[in-house]
């Protein structure tokens, strides 16, 4: 095992020295003005556990924006082009949940998170900061848009596998890492508090041999899955407010399954809240609103209501062993979509 980290940190000159300073994000443009009201919008996924023909979001990405200080819109991943923007051009970030799609054109959820990723680098290309950031599957839909190569993704053996983050030298520079306090830089590296979960990843040689990729993002931090093989575990852009973690913050302060092992002590707590701060605190930069009070209150996900999805019976078996609570969404019925679904 020893080899194999030694390894990793070769083919990514990693450094595992502690990050003690921070510095200033140096790309896009800011506006002098703070939002105190922002909003994110989270993209929505067919498939286990919403029912047939429905969509869902985990509550746990909700309550985790929602802990830093920012509402939620929720984005159908089935609404139309012309929807999508409307939407964008009222939220102020972006985030991509975790889950399992299918990632290749023609497929809604897919296409959907390529025009609102197309969209958060056109508006960052003319000066409105507008950051996005990527969770597991979030991430992996990141590296297939960027790259434009369907089959970057490798398979890796990282489900319910809490990993400590081995760092690379752009750790030490990057805007990710440097927000957030330096105790929880270090817990990151040296406990096994990042939460992972995933089947597929990306290797460090992919990276490389993608020029697209690689002109697009820097690779902050590298993990190590069960069969001792590395993978990219933090990516954040050069140019763009635009981060990706193949580990989960939210699931820690928000996600209480036994069926896998979420690292819940205090450290694995403050690191969730810690991450959300700095996503919130990029959405704050961004001025994007509605044009009406009642135009927001309409799309807020104040309309919806969370479902008890890992709720046991008597047993002790669990409908659902991944999400505690989980919001669905009915199929967009467009024109309409704006419609309280309480």
């Amino acid at each position: 095992m020893l080899l194999v980290i030694l390894y990793a940190l070769f083919v990514s000159s990693a450094s595992l020295r502690p990050l003690e300073k921070r510095v200033d994000f140096q790309h896009g443009v800011r506006s002098s003005t703070l939002n105190d009201r922002p909003i994110v919008g989270i993209l929505s996924q067919p498939g286990e556990p919403a029912p047939k023909s429905m969509s869902y979001i985990a509550a746990s990405y909700i309550k985790w924006v929602e802990a830093a200080g920012a509402r939620v819109i929720p984005i159908l991943y089935d609404m139309t082009e012309e929807e999508v923007r409307h939407i964008f051009s009222i939220i102020n970030a972006v985030l991509i949940p975790g889950g399992g799609a299918n990632l290749t054109p023609g497929h809604q959820f897919y296409d959907t998170a390529r025009l609102l990723i197309d969209l958060a680098i056109d508006a960052n290309d003319n000066g409105d900061y507008f950051p996005v950031h990527g969770t597991c599957l979030g991430m992996e839909t990141l590296c297939i848009v960027i790259s434009q190569n369907y089959s970057i993704l490798g398979s890796f053996d990282a489900e319910d596998a809490a990993a400590p983050l081995l760092y690379t030298d752009a750790a030490d520079e990057s805007h990710f890492f440097r927000s957030l306090p330096p105790d929880v830089v270090r817990e990151l590296q040296n406990s096994p508090i990042a939460m992972e979960n995933h089947g597929k990843g990306l290797s460090m040689a992919a990276f490389r041999d993608s020029s697209k990729l690689s002109a697009f993002f820097d690779v902050l931090s590298l993990s190590i899955d069960k069969s001792g093989n590395p993978y990219v575990s933090t990516l954040e852009s050069h140019k763009y407010p635009v981060t990706a973690t193949q580990w989960h913050p939210e699931k820690n302060a928000f996600e209480w399954t036994n069926s896998v092992h979420i690292p819940h002590s205090p450290e694995g707590i403050r690191m969730t809240q810690e991450v959300a701060n700095f996503f919130v605190s990029e959405a704050r930069r961004n001025l994007h609103k509605a044009n009406s009070v009642s135009e927001e209150d309409d799309l807020l996900i104040y309309n919806w209501i969370p479902h008890f999805t890992g709720k046991h019976d008597a047993s002790g078996h669990a409908e659902e062993t991944d999400f505690e609570q989980a919001y669905y969404f009915e199929k967009t019925n467009h024109g309409t979509w704006r419609r309280s679904q309480l």
